[in-house]
C-alpha cells in the first residue's frame, strides 16, 4: 500500500521463463494492475585471453533475447503495442 505504484521487471535468455510467471503471480496477488509488455533482442560478445603464448584471443558473439515487464497500479500508455 505504501510502496510505489509501478514496478519494471527485466530479464534475458533463459530468465524470461521466470520472470513472465513472477509477473504473473504479481498480478494474481494484487488486483487491478495494468501491464505492458516489450520484447526485443541484443548481441552480447565474449571475448577469451588464451593461456598459452602465441594463440589469438578467441570472440564469440550471442544473439539474446530479452523482456521487459511493467506492472502498474495506475493506467499505462495505451497506444504501446504491448
Amino acid at each position: 500500500d505504501k510502496g510505489s505504484n509501478e514496478i519494471v521487471l527485466k530479464a534475458m535468455g533463459r530468465a524470461i521463463n521466470k520472470t513472465v510467471m513472477i509477473a504473473e503471480l504479481i498480478k494474481r496477488r494484487i488486483a487491478g494492475l495494468h501491464q505492458n509488455t516489450s520484447i526485443g533482442s541484443t548481441d552480447i560478445t565474449d571475448m577469451w585471453e588464451p593461456l598459452e603464448e602465441g594463440l589469438l584471443p578467441l570472440e564469440t558473439t550471442r544473439h539474446v533475447s530479452m523482456i521487459t515487464i511493467t506492472l502498474s497500479k495506475k493506467e499505462l500508455d495505451t497506444s504501446s503495442t504491448g
